[in-house]
């Protein structure tokens, strides 16, 4: 027994129901546009009704259409081809996102009328509304049935898309002509939006991404070899940042596909990888900091207090006294380096915070341009952070700091606010390419009086408050710097 069988033989839908419908019919049709005038009439008073209507245009073909609807509901047959067209009206009514609860509305009209109409019969009006309350009874159960189904599938797919474009990954399907035939919808997190579809393959990922992964010839030699070739890491320079990827591509027998491309990003799994081991290298360096600094801090005092109390018992015309006042700073930088030491290794414990982000900015820039009036800072955006304000002023300070003596204390400097992020920029000569991955390694300097722990303690603290502290590209062709700390709650 088919479905529409089984909904016959439930409501009684038998041929004398058919032949009463059929004895309506002359009834109805000269009546038809007062039924699909009255039916638009009442449709258009339902705000969530009437928002799938586009135009009064759409409104008069509608109305072509439920003429044709009302015929087939009185006339039949009501056979299997009846059954689905009822089918794709159900399809229909989801495409245009028309609410379920409208078809139910909607019939009660349509029946309330026929059988208005069928008072008008010498006899058995009364019969003749059992057998349209029947046919509208199987025509709503067919399409409602169908209109389940279609939205609980449209609804899982929309599901499925988006838990797609979360995930890191995205699956290319390669045709014999080297064209994108299928994909997975490219995550925003990957890419950003882009229609892959008909693209050539290798247009459809990042430059960056095809050049440093050679994937064109990797490509070329799986589909020769027909064997698998992954390449467990691909970094690439993408939308201002380095990024890191492992890439397959698996070549396929398939009359419509010839290869598979699937991307998946590790930069953030690499990067928390590099935080770990990056933590305990610092608490080993640390602990062996603290015990050096705290060594040479007695000898260096003594040594100072015996070089003043030496200088000040010469001559002032004495010519020995500049050389002791040199071993003297040499001392004081000595004491910097083991107070910096000091710093390097003591625990951090912040104490978070709401904070202005766009306040401590101001503060630091005032500091900063009493050391370099010639300086031409600016500073823009706004936001807060939930962090340690101490700190941040620390870190923002010896950062704009940095930037004012790239630039010779003359140049430009750009300090940009936003929701928990701060970015300093100048426009010096940059950081050298080769010195990129050095730049946090404490005891790391390019300046000769420096000591090299200055971004090392930055990105400490940064990171007992949760945020981290990272090299990017900037507006500006110096370094830039990004501050990252807890966003406001």
């Amino acid at each position: 027994m088919t479905p529409l069988e089984e909904m016959k033989a439930w409501v009684l839908f038998d041929e004398e129901d058919v032949r009463r419908l059929r004895e309506l019919w002359p009834l109805v049709e000269p009546r038809l546009d007062e039924l699909t005038r009255r039916f638009y009439d009442r449709a258009l008073r339902f705000p969530g009704a009437a928002r799938v209507f586009r135009d009064a245009a759409q409104i008069e073909r509608l109305r072509v259409t439920l003429r044709q609807w009302a015929s087939e509901l009185l006339l039949g047959p009501h056979d299997q081809a009846y059954f689905h067209r009822r089918e794709r009206i159900g399809k229909v009514h989801v495409e245009v996102g028309l609410e379920a609860r409208y078809m139910f509305t909607a019939m009660n009209v349509i029946r309330d009328q026929l059988c208005e109409f069928a008072h008008a019969l010498p006899e058995g009006s009364a019969e003749t509304c059992r057998a349209i309350g029947k046919v509208c009874d199987i025509d709503i159960a067919i399409m409602t049935g169908t209109y389940v189904e279609r939205r609980e599938a449209r609804e899982l797919r929309s599901l499925q898309e988006l838990i797609v474009s979360q995930m890191p990954v995205t699956v290319l399907i390669v045709d014999g002509e080297g064209r994108v035939a299928a994909a997975t919808r490219p995550s925003s997190r990957l890419f950003g939006e882009v229609e892959m579809l008909g693209l050539p393959w290798g247009r459809a990922l990042p430059d960056p991404l095809v050049r440093e992964g050679d994937l064109v010839a990797r490509m070329e030699r799986a589909l020769r070899t027909g064997h698998e070739i992954t390449i467990p890491r691909v970094d690439g320079w993408i939308e201002g940042r380095e990024r890191n990827f492992r890439v397959s591509i698996v070549p396929l027998d398939h009359p419509q596909a010839r290869a598979l491309v699937h991307v998946e990003e590790l930069t953030e799994a690499i990067a928390n990888e590099a935080r770990l081991v990056r933590a305990e290298s610092l608490a080993h360096l640390g602990a062996l900091s603290a015990a050096v600094a705290h060594e040479l801090r007695n000898p260096l005092a003594g040594i100072s207090g015996a070089i003043q109390v030496i200088s000040r018992s010469m001559p002032a015309d004495d010519k020995r006294k500049p050389i002791m006042e040199k071993v003297e700073q040499q001392v004081r930088r000595l004491d910097d380096l083991v107070t910096d030491l000091l710093d390097f290794a003591r625990p951090v414990a912040p104490k978070a915070v709401h904070v202005d982000l766009a306040e401590v900015v101001r503060a630091v820039a005032d500091m900063v341009m009493r050391e370099h009036p010639g300086l031409r800072l600016e500073v823009g955006g706004a936001g807060a952070a939930t962090a340690d304000p101490n700190m941040l002023q620390q870190i923002l300070l010896n950062l704009v700091l940095n930037a004012a003596q790239a630039t010779g204390g003359v140049g430009r400097v750009a300090v940009t606010v936003e929701p928990g992020a701060v970015e300093v920029n100048d426009d010096g000569t940059g950081i050298a390419q080769e010195n990129v991955e050095k730049i946090f390694q404490p005891f790391f300097t390019t300046r000769s009086r420096g000591t090299g722990l200055g971004l090392a303690i930055c990105r400490k603290l940064s990171g007992a408050m949760n945020g981290d502290l990272a090299l990017k590209r900037g507006r500006l062709p110096g370094a830039c710097f990004r501050v990252e700390v807890p966003t406001a709650t």
